[in-house]
């Protein structure tokens, strides 16, 4: 870039880049608000050269630009998992009107020509197969707070009203945009009903299985024969690699791989390319993936019984064996490639990747089922043999017996101010975290302990110790010969409770499971992480919070950076953004007392103060709006001793509203009301408890109510992504707009807000769906019963079951308490398939435990809550020589309360220090003694 802007004598345009971008910008531009925009594909190979070329024509013609920063980025952005819709946006240029969008579009397309680069959806081509396309949408934008706490971008119509940018995956421009070119005016950004289609005068696509930026995936009939097919799609010049393959050369290779796995795989039926793309038609397998099977089963009691596991070990065994009996080796063994037929057969699907050893080939693998030697070793080169699929077939018997994923957040080192990893660095074997994972669960899952030996020597870090598919086969024979003598009546058999089967036989000793001397504080059969570890994972948290923080005395726009979706939204908000934290540090400090955390205190609570008002509208709610942070600053201005930081607090909580349209918790009135009740609890101000009324009364008037049941819909009109839902949860739903009806009541007296909540208990407890392993929720009363089951907080059996323990406790009613017992079950049968997050995982899970525990502490719930700090434990990885618990998506360490650090140091300071649980306004020790009812 920078020797294009020297050899056109610009050196005085500005080059700045970000995460994503490199942007060039020529002196004294002026950005539009919105208009024609071009857009320049480009391959992974392809990149350099458009981007010299496209530069040129730019920089000459003095208009700015961005580009994809490095071949990483264009790797990403034309990958076959992109956004369909933005997939191939390398380049993109801001002409100053439309008369220069089209000069630019001619100039672009001549310096382009020839040059590869996959189709844009969203936009249409300037020609058909140019790399130049043109679409209509945002320049800097209209940015606005939008109603559900993310800052959006949006275009003014002519009228002067604000519409959604769409980006959809077929040129949608708005309607009152003039097009720059000739040609019909697109399709309108709403979905439409699609029609049959006909391919190679052969096949019907019925229905489309799944889109990606790769291609579609579709259901078929074959119109000579009337079976059903699936059909396969690849877009031209997508998921481009190194070696020059696209999307299309993996379809073909595919195609051939079916020839000599037949008998094994899906079976050819037809390829043909059309129009550039590629197409693969392939038998229909019924039933469905081994992932989805395990999946379904993980809620069962006793998860899949022994002998079943058994079988199909061996029968994926088989298919294994077979595989590398035709000289094979498969490459990317794992349960999203393996269906089970309803006949109980094996059948391999997606064989793209499978190869003959030492052959070139891209070294592929899916996360936590890639032999070491695979993820260090170039990605390109000759193909490995045959032990990185028996390693990969140990990964998938451990998912088989534990139904949990064998991936693992990767060890590394500190990558500052973006909470991410800079490099994988050598780390603990993937096998002692699986053996330590195993130790842990197999005293519930009998499956898992009997297949330890063969999970840890199938998976052992040197190729040369792996166990032999012959040995794996020996092993499973005698296995099953003792498992069959189970006794019939009990179901119990020695081979399951004691010693298991061939462990006097596992390899190297490395590849045995380690002696949990870390495990301590638990009962003899149910080992926990012991105070001490957990004190590590808190002590190491809050070091990562002060090391990952943006200097508050600087410029910075947020104090902790996210994920992309987090990164968007308030910076001050609780879900997100700094308040949340602020609350963790306020607990931290008060539990161990340390200067440096007083120091973050008052730096994180001035820095959310001088922002306090800062944004186009306040918004109500209390995870994504302004009332947690109203919340935190009075809460660190009372630790703080500050009075003037407590009556901008105060301030801030009274300026937000207590009517809105959405009636949740998490964005909406529900949300303020509970804040408000918060203030009045702290402060006695009348004025907080009248707000708190007035919300009160506003919900009762929204909701929608029938003779014995209530549920509260965010209006259909309403400007936001939740608009029209009707959740039963605690985030968006029944159970927190429930809770804070109960709590209103409490405070003020109102029987008519009692009897709400009583009617929003009713509802939940006719909407549960229960079962041996306890009671869920779906998220919405609209979707089909048993269907969409969740465990958390925010939409499921965690969230449901603290309002309905705070229910029992007002009213004495024993149905609500046997419920919440019951959401505690489901929530601990999932605790090992949870993500970690308190919004939706094992945080705020065990929040909701602690408090169970607090209310009923003969129960076995304040271990069950010690069993999640375990699962935590299990997860962590170590950055920068940090434990660090995993966010919400499994690989990064985000600090957010809801969705990363901050609310898993929260969840194990309650559970070592005591103390209320964050974010509700529980009167002091409501949860203990006697119920109301029963005084």
């Amino acid at each position: 870039m920078h020797s294009v802007l020297a050899t056109l004598d610009a050196r005085d345009w500005r080059v700045e880049e970000d995460g994503v971008w490199c942007r060039v910008t020529p002196p004294h531009h002026e950005a539009r608000v919105q208009g024609w925009k071009l857009h320049v594909s480009a391959t992974r190979l392809s990149a350099p050269e458009v981007l010299h070329r496209a530069a040129e024509v730019l920089v000459a013609a003095g208009c700015a630009f961005k580009t994809a920063r490095d071949l990483q980025t264009v790797e990403e952005m034309t990958s076959g998992n992109y956004d369909r819709a933005q997939c191939g946006k390398i380049i993109t240029a801001y002409p100053r009107d439309d008369d220069r969008l089209r000069e630019l579009a001619a100039l672009l397309d001549d310096a382009t020509a020839g040059l590869p680069g996959p189709a844009i959806l969203s936009d249409r081509p300037y020609r058909k197969g140019s790399l130049v396309h043109y679409r209509y949408g945002g320049f800097s934008g209209v940015r606005v707070l939008g109603n559900d706490g993310s800052f959006d971008v949006r275009l003014r119509a002519p009228d002067g009203t604000l519409t959604d940018d769409h980006r959809k995956a077929w040129f949608s421009p708005p309607p009152w945009a003039e097009l720059p070119f000739p040609g019909d005016p697109g399709r309108p950004a709403t979905v439409q009903s699609p029609r049959p289609v006909l391919l190679a005068d052969r096949f019907v696509v019925r229905e489309a299985i799944r889109h990606s930026a790769r291609g579609g995936v579709y259901r078929a009939q074959d119109q000579h024969t009337g079976a059903e097919v699936i059909v396969k799609q690849a877009r031209a010049h997508v998921a481009v690699n190194v070696t020059g393959e696209d999307a299309r050369d993996c379809l073909r290779r595919e195609a051939a791989n079916l020839v000599p796995l037949t008998g094994l795989c899906t079976e050819l039926v037809a390829s043909f390319e059309k129009d550039g793309h590629a197409f693969l038609v392939q038998s229909l397998v019924p039933g469905q993936t081994l992932a989805s099977w395990v999946t379904e089963r993980r809620a069962e009691p006793g998860f899949v019984p022994v002998p079943q596991v058994l079988a199909l070990a061996e029968k994926l065994c088989a298919l294994l064996g077979a595989v590398h009996e035709r000289g094979i080796v498969y490459q990317d063994f794992t349960p999203n490639n393996i269906m089970v037929t309803p006949d109980d057969r094996l059948v391999l699907i997606d064989a793209e990747w499978a190869t003959t050893p030492g052959s070139s080939i891209l070294r592929v693998y899916t996360p936590g089922f890639g032999a070491p030697e695979q993820i260090a070793e170039p990605r390109v080169g000759p193909a490995y043999g045959t032990e990185v699929d028996r390693y990969a077939l140990g990964g998938v018997l451990y998912f088989l017996a534990t139904g949990i994923a064998p991936g693992f957040a990767q060890d590394g080192r500190y990558a500052p101010s973006n909470a991410r990893l800079v490099a994988s660095c050598a780390g603990r074997p993937a096998g002692e975290r699986i053996a330590l994972v195993l130790s842990l669960v197999g005293e519930e899952r009998p499956a898992a302990r009997l297949l330890t030996p063969a999970i840890l020597g199938l998976m052992a870090e040197r190729p040369e110790d792996r166990w032999t598919l012959n040995r794996l086969a020996a092993f499973l024979a005698d296995a099953a010969a003792e498992v069959s003598e189970v006794d019939k009546v009990t179901g119990r058999s020695t081979a399951l409770t004691g010693k298991a089967v061939g462990t006097e036989d596992t390899g190297p000793e490395t590849e045995s499971a380690p002696d949990p001397v870390w495990l301590s504080g638990g009962c003899a059969d149910r080992p926990v992480a012991g105070r001490e570890i957990r004190a590590g994972l808190v002590d190491d948290g809050l070091a990562h919070l002060l090391r990952d923080m943006a200097d508050p005395e600087g410029p910075a726009t947020r104090l902790w950076s996210g994920s992309a979706f987090g990164d968007g939204t308030d910076p001050v908000s609780v879900q997100y953004g700094a308040a949340g934290v602020l609350g963790t540090l306020v607990r931290a400090d008060r539990a161990l007392d340390r200067p440096e955390l007083r120091d973050a205190v008052r730096r994180v609570a001035d820095w959310i103060d001088r922002r306090r008002t800062a944004v186009p509208q306040l918004l109500p709610g209390l995870y994504f709006g302004r009332s947690g942070a109203a919340w935190a600053l009075y809460d660190a201005a009372r630790h703080l001793g500050d009075d003037t930081l407590a009556e901008h607090a105060t301030d801030l909580a009274l300026s937000l509203p207590v009517v809105w349209p959405n009636p949740d918790i998490c964005h909406g009135a529900a949300g303020s009301g509970l804040a408000h009740l918060k203030f009045w609890q702290a402060t006695g101000r009348p004025e907080f408890l009248d707000r708190v009324a007035e919300c009160a009364g506003s919900l009762a008037a929204a909701a929608d109510r029938t003779a014995d049941r209530v549920i509260w819909q965010v209006p259909p009109d309403f400007d936001s992504k939740l608009a029209g839902i009707r959740h039963l949860g605690f985030a968006h739903g029944v159970a927190g707009i429930g809770a804070f009806l109960l709590a209103a009541a409490d405070a003020t007296g109102d029987s008519a807000a009692l009897d709400l909540a009583v009617t929003a208990g009713d509802t939940l407890a006719a909407e549960a769906e229960r079962g041996q392993v306890g009671a869920r929720w779906r998220s919405d009363v609209d979707e089909k019963p048993g269907t969409g089951l969740i465990y958390h907080w925010c939409s499921g059996s965690s969230g449901v079951g603290t309002f309905l323990l705070r229910l029992w406790r007002a009213t004495g009613d024993e149905r609500h308490l046997t419920l919440a017992r019951e959401a505690a079950q489901s929530v601990r049968a999932a605790a090992w398939t949870s993500p970690t997050a308190v919004c939706h995982g094992l945080a705020g899970d065990g929040e909701f435990l602690l408090d169970l525990a607090a209310a009923q502490p003969d129960g076995p719930y304040r271990a069950w809550a010690e069993d999640l700090a375990t699962v935590l434990y299990a997860r962590h990885a170590v950055v920068g020589g940090l434990r660090l618990v995993p966010d919400e998506n499994a690989t990064t360490f985000t600090a957010g309360y809801q969705t990363g650090t901050a609310g898993v140091i929260s969840f194990l300071l309650r559970l070592d220090h005591g103390g209320p649980r964050p974010w509700m306004a529980d009167r002091p020790a409501a949860l203990e003694g006697t119920p109301t009812a029963h005084r």
